[in-house]
């Protein structure tokens, strides 16, 4: 591609790259369009272009490094190319800033670096570190990660920049509930439930899953009929079936496994909330997709949960410290804010933001 025609479409993906609806996605297959032969290597280098599968731990990063590090060396070639075609060097997840850092000395190139959640809220190790500190733009998917990353970094912490993460508006949609889920399942179209969705991990406490378990004894006491439904899985699913027990609600929550990605729109569309009170999301593109398919939601209100809600305008924020039933209830009840039961101007607005 002559060198014109690289700056030309270079300026014309800027502008698409940070209008609203600009994601982490966005700019990294934007880094691959002008030079088609390297798009497909680009995407496997670069882990979390797009949404992990819920409910599994992504180690794509890792594997990623180690593999263009040792297994793939010949990767390197192409994608020093680009590096230098476009004097750009992008690095879509921290695990890859490593080798972003090196490759973007080399090509003299400008880098930047895409920071998602709690890989950067730890402790950094002297290598992410130090890349992340010679970096020209560190793009942050939050507010909270940004404020992170200021925190760790100080005085070395480059320019930020806020990128959010968006969501695929055509495959989550509203719609009506799927008839085979329904049976599935065994529930009635009418019925209530609760779905959450997240990786079952035993490490990681900070879901607030069992919150949600203790708060369906009290609801219901009002609501006979209601259903929770945890979508993922991991090494904690053994424990929450026994708590399930404990609590005496078999038959009313239920842990189906790992939700595939092709039925993930239809278990939102199954939900009457969408509820996760984490308190250690980087961003929660999951909250987005329930707010596309027109389904109100539930949010913790200590981390990047409170972007994709708007600061609550789009959602219901709570101390998931706190007992849940009564900020359930007011969703199930429609007794919480007006936006999160007019589903036009819901689904509209969540696009439009």
């Amino acid at each position: 591609m002559p060198s014109q025609q690289l700056s030309q479409s270079s300026a014309t993906r800027g502008q698409v790259l940070f209008s609203g609806r600009a994601s982490i996605g966005s700019l990294t297959l934007a880094c691959a369009a002008p030079c088609p032969w390297w798009r497909h290597e680009l995407c496997l280098a670069s882990p979390c272009a797009g949404a992990c599968s819920p409910g599994v731990e992504c180690r794509r990063g890792r594997a990623a490094l180690w593999t263009l590090v040792v297994g793939c060396p010949w990767w390197w070639l192409p994608w020093l190319r680009t590096v230098v075609a476009l004097n750009w060097c992008s690095c879509s997840h921290l695990h890859l800033a490593p080798i972003g850092w090196p490759a973007a000395r080399l090509a003299e190139a400008r880098l930047w670096i895409s920071v998602h959640g709690i890989e950067a809220w730890r402790p950094l190790d002297g290598l992410r570190r130090l890349a992340l500190s010679r970096a020209d733009l560190l793009l942050p998917v939050s507010r909270i990660t940004a404020a992170r990353l200021r925190s760790q970094l100080g005085v070395q912490c480059p320019s930020l920049t806020l990128l959010p993460n968006t969501y695929d508006a055509e495959d989550f949609s509203p719609g009506h509930a799927s008839v085979a889920l329904l049976e599935r399942y065994g529930l009635f179209p009418s019925q209530l439930v609760v779905f959450s969705l997240c990786r079952l991990s035993r490490g990681d406490h900070a879901k607030h899953l069992d919150r949600l378990d203790t708060a369906m004894v009290k609801l219901r006491r009002s609501h006979p009929n209601l259903m929770l439904l945890i979508g993922g899985d991991g090494d904690d699913r053994a424990r929450l079936l026994a708590l399930v027990e404990d609590l005496g609600l078999q038959g009313f929550v239920l842990l189906p496994g790992r939700i595939a990605d092709y039925e993930l729109a239809d278990h939102y569309r199954l939900a009457s909330v969408f509820a996760l009170p984490s308190e250690k999301e980087g961003f929660g593109i999951l909250f987005l997709e329930a707010l596309g398919c027109r389904r109100p939601v539930l949010a913790g209100n200590r981390d990047g949960s409170v972007d994709p809600l708007d600061d609550g305008r789009f959602g219901l924020l709570v101390d998931p410290d706190q007992p849940l039933a009564q900020h359930l209830r007011a969703l199930l009840e429609r007794c919480s804010q007006p936006l999160c039961f007019d589903p036009s101007g819901l689904s509209a607005a969540v696009a439009s933001r």
